[in-house]
């Protein structure tokens, strides 16, 4: 199975339509993170990198990860890892 980066199209697990190819972006300042549960991240998570999610392609003034997204059922889907 393709990585999602490498597809260049994708049908929504969820509710079979095509889903639409394209990136997530944002300024850059903070790395994109993850954490399990509905807290938010803490301080010490930042300091040693916790939950930073591994398809983000940073760089000093933007962020970008390559995804699809499902206009029917608003579901988005992209690889990742997460670091621990």
């Amino acid at each position: 199975m393709k990585k999602a980066e490498e597809a260049d199209n994708m049908i929504c697990p969820f509710c079979g339509n095509e889903m639409d190819k394209g990136i997530l972006s944002g300024d850059g300042r903070s790395p994109v993170v993850w954490k399990k549960g509905s807290k938010k991240t803490s301080i010490m998570d930042k300091i040693v990198g916790a939950g930073t999610v591994t398809a983000a392609k940073r760089t000093l003034t933007s962020f970008t990860i390559e995804s699809f997204f499902c206009r029917k059922c608003q579901k988005m889907i992209f690889d990742t890892d997460v670091t621990k």
